[in-house]
């Protein structure tokens, strides 16, 4: 039996542990979107010339095997550290019937091992926090490295929801604070993530021309369609949150958890408001 959209999406939650510290991955926005549309590249005017894709730190392998389904004339690759998760998205492109898709267990921020200009596209959505932001440049030469000429790289991040609930609202900020302390925030103060704003400096540095970028907007506020299935992630992918924010320094276990039972009950009241803003950059390859 096929795991469902939510499992996978619950499932995607990859931890890359650096320098002792373990972060899991925390926010996945574009996979509702992808759900509702089927569209994995709607920023992308012309796919005509994107033949090979790299999906990386591709997780649970859902936008990697929905790329797949939605654009039959690509080959798609997905990377990812964890064996656990690269046997469940074979298991569930197998169980889907697709075959233009394939994944490889390969650390996606280290040297990839394959060859120079082997991808038309190279996407990572969402990685910011597993890597320390002083990796960055490093990390997005490899991505270059592996690029065609005239190939694209592209880039999804977020910052923290913006909420009316303290509860989730400090949690929030403990984890903004508990990234700037272990190094793998943009922000100068740890109030914010940051990251959004260096996407299209980042990719320029790394010689990225004709950068583009759009922004995408989830209301999960109580009533609101993508509600439900938020509300579920964040509780899941928050609570494997928690070592990390105690071992960080920034709460203590009673605090937090006391925090993190608030924070359930608020998402569930009939005043919830939540939103989130999530940026897709991209840029060419000359």
């Amino acid at each position: 039996m096929a795991t469902s959209f939510d499992d996978q999406q619950s499932g995607n939650t990859s931890s890359y542990a650096e320098h002792g510290v373990g972060v899991p991955r925390l926010f996945n926005f574009d996979l509702l979107h992808i759900q509702k549309t089927g569209q994995t590249l709607p920023d992308q005017a012309d796919i005509s010339s994107i033949h090979s894709v790299l999906d990386i730190a591709s997780g649970s392998g859902e936008w990697a095997i929905a790329t797949a389904q939605a654009y039959p004339h690509m080959q798609v690759v997905g990377v990812d550290s964890d064996a656990q998760m690269i046997d469940s998205a074979r298991a569930q492109a197998k169980a889907r019937g697709v075959d233009n898709v394939s994944f490889t267990s390969m650390h996606p921020f280290q040297a990839l091992d394959m060859p120079d200009g082997s991808f038309d596209l190279v996407n990572a959505c969402f990685i910011n926090g597993l890597i320390l932001a002083e990796a960055w440049p490093k990390v997005l030469q490899e991505f270059w490295r592996v690029t065609r000429p005239g190939g694209r790289i592209r880039l999804t991040e977020n910052e923290l929801p913006i909420t009316n609930n303290p509860a989730f609202a400090n949690l929030g900020g403990m984890i903004s604070r508990a990234l700037y302390l272990t190094r793998r925030s943009f922000s100068p103060e740890g109030r914010l993530l940051s990251i959004t704003p260096a996407l299209k400096r980042l990719l320029q540095d790394a010689g990225c021309q004709d950068t583009r970028q759009v922004v995408y907007v989830t209301n999960f506020s109580a009533g609101m369609e993508a509600h439900t299935v938020l509300s579920r992630d964040f509780s899941r992918t928050y609570q494997l949150a928690l070592p990390f924010l105690i071992n960080a320094g920034v709460t203590t276990q009673e605090e937090v958890e006391q925090l993190y039972q608030q924070m359930q009950v608020g998402m569930q009241s009939d005043d919830f408001c939540a939103v989130v803003l999530y940026l897709t950059v991209w840029g060419k390859k000359p």
